[in-house]
Formats: structure tokens, C-alpha cells, sequence
């Protein structure tokens, strides 16, 4: 019995851990794996010419394993000073730049999984910083739902998901 216990608690977590979008299969990729050249922890997007963090701030690529750990939520001042410490030209990306690795045809998550795996859908989606004010509304900052690719603004306080850019390759 406690072999079976065991067994159900390990599948359960296995599966609450994989993340399938969900696709439309009639509409063609927005982010096709092809346009990516893969390095380890880094993705070259060929078509933006940007290199992305493939892991959400607060995990780390593990060969074999993917993005390790938990998804660190930061307000925006802190994310960008995160980055600065990283170095290497990494910085929180702008609106455009993040919603060009948007996955239209998908949803949970709105984003190439085999590019960017581990994008938690929490109880407030998966949203990502980017460093873009809305100009209408300056004390708001853009980010992005990775749950389903909605645009939408929040105070640069607010705790948020970060994935890093820079630019070239």
C-alpha cells in the first residue's frame, strides 16, 4: 500500500510539473523552434537578433533537466537591478521585444515551451515584466501573461516574473 501511495503522490507531482500548451494546430507557429539557435541556457532569436534567458529569473538550466528552481517574483526596480548585477548586457526587455517571443497559437503557456520551458501558470497567470511605461498611464509598466499573451499594466512595485534579454548574439 505504501508503495502505491508513493507511486500516486510521485505521478501527481510529475504531472502538475509538465506544462503542455494548449495549440491551435490550424494556425502556423509564431515562434517555430527553427527560428532559435539553442545554447545551453540561451536562446538567439535569429528574426529579433535578441538573446533571451531561456529560464525565468530565479531558476537555472540544468543540461538534461531544464530550468531548475523557484521563479523568483520581483518588482521592477529590483529586476532591473538584477540584471545589472548579472551583467553581460542582460536587462528586462521592452513590451516589443517580449511580445515578439509570444506564442499566438497557444495558451498555458502563450509561449515555445521546448525554447522556454517552465513557465508557471500561478493563480495570477504567468506574467512578465518588461521595462516599457504605458505612456498614458506613467506610474504603469507593461508586462505580459505568458498564460494566455495578453498585454496589460501594473505599478513597477507589483511582484512579477522576469525573463532576461540582450541584445545580439
Amino acid at each position: 500500500m505504501k508503495k502505491v501511495i508513493t507511486f500516486l503522490a510521485f505521478a501527481s507531482w510529475a504531472i502538475s510539473s509538465v506544462v503542455l500548451a494548449d495549440c491551435d494546430e490550424s494556425i502556423a507557429e509564431s515562434t517555430p523552434s527553427s527560428r532559435f539557435v539553442i545554447n545551453g541556457s540561451e536562446a538567439y532569436d535569429r528574426q529579433t537578433k535578441l538573446t533571451w534567458s531561456r529560464c525565468s529569473v530565479g531558476t537555472t538550466w540544468v543540461n538534461d533537466a531544464g530550468c531548475i528552481g523557484e521563479v523568483q517574483l520581483l518588482g521592477l526596480d529590483a529586476a532591473k537591478q538584477f540584471a545589472q548585477t548579472l551583467g553581460g548586457g542582460w536587462r528586462v526587455p521592452t513590451i516589443q521585444e517580449l511580445d515578439s517571443i509570444v506564442e499566438q497559437r497557444c495558451f498555458n503557456p502563450a509561449i515555445n515551451s521546448e525554447v522556454f520551458p517552465r513557465v508557471v501558470n500561478s493563480e495570477e497567470g504567468s506574467p512578465y515584466w518588461s521595462d516599457t511605461r504605458i505612456e498614458e498611464m506613467p506610474l504603469l509598466i507593461y508586462f505580459i501573461d505568458f498564460f494566455d499573451g495578453t498585454v496589460d499594466g501594473h505599478t513597477k512595485g507589483f511582484p512579477l516574473a522576469v525573463r532576461l534579454v540582450r541584445s545580439g548574439a
